[in-house]
């Protein structure tokens, strides 16, 4: 226990900043349960929203969009991973030309700070061009394209979970010691094999965390897929939409997520059913829960194979 009067408020402060988190999680994780429970059952998670009257609220389940969140969230990683681990390597492994270096540690911090609607107006703009009709679909009357497919909205995502997983893997791969490094140029490896065969295997921990990171911001985010992903919580997947013939159809089709489908049937949304918009709430945080937990526990059995 300190014993000088600044040591103890240090002390006292560091304890009670970290009670009032626990306190704030746990009452937002009790008002979830309170709220959401007694309105998630079977029903509500095997059918889709029905497109009735709006006006008597939104009815029907959410497996729409359930669907349309782990579509995007899995296609923004797929396309932010490999991006933000080779960014993150360039800035911790090579950083060279410095001024490169600096620009990109800069840009990244300039993307983590941008807010999401920013990026939303940007793809749509970007998107709409008539060269882009392949990312979604062309529209009869002008021949641009729509700019509301889940793969414009799944780009951008990817940049809102680039930050995370560039700085998660950049603060890890610090944190591998010099002489590891050494021992593989002592056996004539290349600076290539060294990252590949010593760096990436020790740093799986910190890379597993900025991914469930960066999945975390793409599954809450809402501007850009209501603005590039069309915001259609009442519209159902066609029939058969994993079939080859089908499934491309319908990725450059609209769609919706739970973020979406929340705020559509919040009292500030349109859909007036304010116990759906609770228990999608807690379906969305019971589903981020679940992958940081089987993430993070991926990673920590990885480490401890070695």
């Amino acid at each position: 226990m300190p014993t000088r009067i600044s040591d103890r408020a240090g002390y006292y402060g560091a304890w009670a900043s970290g009670l009032f988190l626990t306190g704030v999680v746990f009452a937002i994780v009790a008002w979830l349960l309170v709220n959401g429970l007694r309105n998630v059952d079977w029903t509500f998670l095997t059918t889709n929203p029905a497109p009735g009257s709006v006006e008597i609220g939104v009815a029907g389940g959410i497996v729409a969009p359930l669907l349309g969140t782990l579509i995007i969230t899995a296609m923004g990683t797929l396309i932010a991973l490999p991006l933000g681990l080779a960014t993150a390597v360039f800035l911790g492994e090579y950083g060279k030309p410095r001024l490169l270096k600096q620009l990109t540690d800069t840009s990244i911090d300039l993307i983590f700070g941008v807010p999401s609607i920013v990026f939303a107006l940007f793809g749509l703009a970007i998107f709409s061009n008539p060269s882009l009709i392949f990312l979604s679909e062309e529209v009869q009357t002008s021949g641009k394209a729509t700019a509301k497919s889940f793969f414009c909205a799944s780009i951008m995502m990817a940049l809102i979970a680039l930050p995370p997983i560039v700085r998660s893997t950049q603060a890890a791969i610090a944190s591998v010691p010099n002489v590891q490094r050494e021992a593989a140029y002592a056996l004539g490896k290349t600076r290539f094999a060294m990252i590949r065969k010593v760096v990436l295997p020790s740093i799986r921990p910190g890379i597993a965390t900025g991914t469930i990171l960066g999945m975390g911001r793409i599954a809450g985010d809402t501007a850009i897929v209501w603005i590039l992903l069309g915001g259609a919580v009442l519209e159902p997947p066609v029939a058969g939409w994993w079939e080859p013939q089908n499934l491309l159809g319908f990725l450059h089709g609209t769609g919706a997520t739970l973020t979406t489908y929340v705020y559509f049937a919040s009292p500030a949304g349109e859909g007036n059913a304010e116990g759906k918009a609770y228990g999608a709430a807690l379906v969305l945080f019971a589903l981020v829960f679940i992958v940081n937990i089987v993430l993070g526990r991926a990673g920590q059995r990885r480490i401890g194979r070695q």
